[in-house]
């Protein structure tokens, strides 16, 4: 039997039309991208033109100005906490490393210790603290309304130091002092008015410190996602160049303020230990008072001594019966001795090359942190310019398509090579 062959389909005559696909851009794809079938497609965002980019620029801005300046005063407090938690972390640190526990049972062991601290710290001194912070400004106010007289006595008398005669009467001394007082007798009078303020407004200021410290502790407790968050590239290639100014940031800040409250705490300790030898009157408080001039640049040393020479001068008698001028003396020589070990010992070891600036620039960083910000603009006038030196190399060298690294503007691999690198006798250097 004949099988017959199988029946071959044949296409319709009028084909049914295939279903259009929609697409729609991808931007990881460089192209469009198939959407699923049946489902709706998302219209293309129009691109930003460039006046409307520089409104919104101009707006965020001005906004953020106003910002920072209607809330000044939280910012400041923020800026605090911001400072404790950058000290913080170092411990934090070791101690999740060290004792393998957890970042949180960390971070809740160290602001404990530091919460139980600053209670028993506070309890123990801070009224003797507040009563001879007191005792001094009181002390140093009472010399300069008797220092018109002084220096008008003086006037009139020479002073033979060997054979060398100095005649004062040439020298107007009262105008001297007239122009002393014009400057330092507001400054007494608000520190005289910040002890009175402490005293009586202890609720506020224990209001502003529970603030930094909560601040703190929060910014301790999510420093790895803020580390994280800030290591991350800004834009896409730069990874390398981030990296380092991140880096050199860290390090020239770290060094900066772990290396201040270093130094604060040694001269304090210092000045306190030889005044207290010495014999001078309220010695703890004058040496508080130098660690904490301590982080004001250039001129915090010379206005510690300078306290600490009429407290002397002024203070009448003394163990080793000397005059009020040559104890006076002894003590502005001690004050000389310990600035010139801290800058050629202690400064070199503890800050190392942190900033790197001249101090010229230092001071005038000084005087533009205080107009702007006061007391933490003197603070953080050091390594704000540092900062905006970097930066300013960085964006200078990619403007005018120069290499950004060479030389190294930072203090990356390259200036850690070149300082690394042995120096050779400059009679062979010629060769």
């Amino acid at each position: 039997m004949k099988r017959s062959p199988a029946r071959r389909k044949r296409a319709p005559a009028n084909p049914a039309p295939k279903p259009v696909v929609a697409r729609t851009s991808d931007p990881t794809a460089g192209g469009p991208a198939p959407a699923a079938q049946g489902t709706a497609v998302p219209a293309v965002s129009p691109r930003w033109s460039a006046s409307a980019k520089l409104l919104v620029g101009i707006t965020g801005i001005a906004l953020t100005a106003v910002i920072l300046i209607r809330f000044s005063g939280l910012l400041r407090l923020l800026v605090i906490a911001a400072i404790v938690t950058f000290l913080l972390v170092p411990v934090v640190r070791q101690i999740h490393y060290r004792a393998r526990l957890s970042w949180r049972l960390s971070t809740h062991a160290v602001f404990l210790i530091l919460i139980l601290l600053m209670i028993v710290g506070f309890t123990a001194t801070g009224l003797a603290v507040a009563q001879q912070v007191q005792s001094l400004v009181l002390t140093v106010q009472a010399i300069l309304q008797d220092l018109p007289e002084l220096l008008d006595s003086l006037s009139q008398a020479s002073v033979a130091v060997g054979p060398i005669q100095l005649d004062l009467s040439q020298f107007d001394l009262a105008s001297l002092a007239d122009q002393a007082l014009t400057y330092v007798q507001p400054f007494l009078g608000g520190a005289s008015g910040v002890v009175t303020a402490l005293a009586g407004g202890a609720i506020e200021t224990l209001a502003k410190v529970a603030f930094v410290m909560a601040a703190a502790y929060f910014f301790t407790l999510d420093q790895p996602a803020f580390t994280r968050a800030w290591k991350r590239p800004v834009l896409p290639g730069f990874q390398y160049d981030w990296d380092r100014l991140v880096a050199d940031l860290d390090r020239t800040w770290a060094a900066f303020l772990r290396g201040q409250i270093v130094l604060g705490l040694v001269i304090a300790t210092v000045v306190t230990v030889g005044l207290s030898i010495l014999g001078v009157r309220n010695a703890f408080v004058l040496g508080l008072v130098s660690g904490l001039l301590e982080f004001i640049p250039i001129l915090g040393p010379f206005i510690a001594g300078a306290i600490a020479t009429l407290v002397a001068f002024f203070q009448g008698s003394n163990w080793w019966s000397l005059t009020s001028f040559a104890f006076a003396l002894i003590v502005a020589a001690f004050f000389i001795i310990i600035q010139q070990l801290e800058n050629n010992l202690l400064v070199p070891r503890i800050m190392g090359r942190a900033l790197k600036l001249h101090p010229v620039v230092i001071l005038v960083a000084a005087v533009i942190g205080a107009t702007l910000a006061g007391i933490l603009g003197i603070l953080l006038s050091g390594p704000t310019v540092a900062t905006l030196i970097l930066l300013g190399r960085y964006v200078y060298r990619k403007v005018f398509d120069l290499p950004p690294w060479d030389p190294p503007i930072d203090g990356g691999p390259e200036a850690e090579a070149t300082a690394a690198r042995p120096r050779r006798a400059f009679w062979r250097r010629r060769s």
